[in-house]
């Protein structure tokens, strides 16, 4: 293997984790904040006819 072709390829692994790194954390926080943002209750005003 020439040394051109595995620095490319540590090229392209270094590129490749640290997109998969950023979409992991994207997710993440993007689950927790949507989490939190629906985790409360609202008011309801319920009217029985009788």
């Amino acid at each position: 293997m020439t040394h051109f072709l595995a620095t490319y390829i540590d090229f392209v692994q270094s590129v490749g984790f640290i997109f998969l790194t950023t979409m992991a954390v994207l997710i993440t926080r993007k689950l927790f904040l949507d989490n939190k943002k629906d985790n409360y209750i609202e008011a309801v005003k319920i009217k029985v006819d009788e």
